[in-house]
């Protein structure tokens, strides 16, 4: 039903095995319990979405499943935002412990939402997620009511006033506008690549004082923010390249004095930070491999191809996230559990399974009923039966023009000594039936 296993996951594996191992070869077995629950989390997360989407249908179910948890959490995000006020930490802590998250962040004379999750920027990262999947998850549907569910998740997005949530969801709409305006155009993609490349590259020597520099400095909401990840990246890779194989674990990072916060903001270097190179590279290349295959993915309807087209863009705006980001908790489940359900595009069942489910249920329905009109016309009624087994006089003919002796008597064929279907063709008159 999943299909065979791929390149793609034996990279995500050893990607999950090799943090495993750094953690031992670092920690010892201190760190046994925590390393059984992070491979969970990330392998065990995988293979839910992997296993669980499986075709188009499935994947139509799990995007409908993510655009109904941010309809439900944006009240909640909304009313925080306004008023700073965490109703569901409220709600839910009066019967569980929950973590403190501290006082409320505040932006632009606002308070950033972070509903359920257990950071702001963690549930913009959830709503940009959800966003290019949402516009090809009504492709068929109307134009307004497209752009208004897409314009919804943006909203959604936005109540977090996260950077990352915002340069994720301008990236993804480029994108779709790209895809639309060149859609006669077959190669539209492979020029589009080579063009951004050949614009970061321009960018990157074109900028004075740095491209990265400028953005932290000037595009983002907090300067001090992205003077601080600044510093970070820099150090940060210092740490990488004095330990390259198996990191430094769970164990504090060197950082100037003035940051005293552990805080990596960038999942790839927090990745490499803690469990060397080897960790953060598998899972890239693993990455990497799944999209060029979802990409080259043959045999997909019509549905198929705006579902994956969704799916890349999205995962496009992922990447770039996770640059600025750091995750943890449920959310790393959420965004490896994303990256299995890409793996039915290219390895999954593409057949009835991925046309409209209501169109399905009509065509078994019609499928049904000509079967049943098929068996009717094959399977003679009571007086078709009743003529077969009743013997016919001499010289009658069911037709004009057919003789008594050889023809078929309502509808067999005489058989050996001259003996039809059903009776006697041919012999003495038979006593009349009282």
């Amino acid at each position: 039903m999943t299909g065979p296993v791929t390149a793609v996951d034996l990279l995500f594996l050893a990607s999950c095995v090799w943090i495993s191992i750094a953690l031992v070869m670092v920690h010892g077995l201190s760190r046994v319990a925590f390393v059984g629950t992070n491979f969970i989390e990330l392998f065990g997360a995988y293979l839910v979405g992997r296993v669980l989407v499986r075709d188009a249908a499935g994947h139509r179910r799990f995007l409908r499943a993510m655009l109904l948890l941010v309809v439900l959490l944006f009240p909640f995000a909304l009313l925080e935002f306004l008023t700073g006020t965490k109703l569901l930490n409220m709600a839910f802590g009066t019967v569980l412990s929950m973590r403190e998250t501290g006082l409320p962040q505040q932006r632009l004379g606002f308070t950033r939402a972070a509903t359920s999750f257990s950071h702001p920027i963690h549930f913009g990262l959830f709503a940009s997620l959800v966003f290019a999947n949402v516009y090809v998850l009504f492709w068929r549907s109307r134009t307004l009511w497209r752009l208004g569910a897409t314009g919804f998740v943006a909203v959604a997005a936005m109540l977090s006033i996260s950077s990352s949530a915002l340069f994720s969801l301008v990236l993804q709409t480029a994108m779709i506008v790209w895809d639309r305006a060149l859609a006669f155009l077959k190669s539209r993609w492979v020029i589009g690549i080579a063009g951004g490349a050949g614009l970061l590259v321009f960018l990157l020597v074109s900028v004075q004082g740095g491209l990265f520099t400028y953005i932290n400095e000037n595009l983002i909401f907090a300067q001090g923010a992205g003077e601080h990840r600044l510093d970070v990246y820099h150090y940060g890779m210092l740490e990488v390249l004095r330990h390259p194989f198996f990191g430094v674990g769970l164990n504090d990072w060197a950082r100037p004095f003035w940051r005293p916060h552990p805080t990596l903001d960038s999942f790839w270097l927090m990745t490499a930070v803690r469990h060397g190179i080897p960790g953060i590279l598998l899972l890239m290349i693993g990455l990497v491999t799944g999209m060029l295959r979802i990409s080259a993915a043959r045999g997909l309807d019509e549905d198929g191809r705006h579902y994956r087209s969704g799916y890349l863009v999205a995962l496009c705006g992922l990447i770039l996230t996770l640059s600025t980001v750091h995750i943890w908790g449920p959310v790393t489940v959420l965004v490896m559990a994303y990256l299995g359900a890409g793996a039915w595009f290219y390895n999954g069942d593409h057949r009835a399974a991925s046309a409209d489910p209501a169109r399905l249920r009509r065509e078994r329905a019609a499928a049904r009923r000509a079967g049943a009109v098929d068996g009717a016309a094959s399977t003679p009624t009571a007086r078709e039966s009743e003529a077969i087994v009743r013997p016919q006089p001499v010289g009658y003919e069911k037709e004009p023009g057919r003789r008594h002796g050889s023809a078929t008597v309502a509808g067999g064929t005489a058989g050996r000594g001259g003996r039809g279907a059903g009776g006697t063709a041919a012999g003495p008159r038979p006593r009349k039936r009282v």
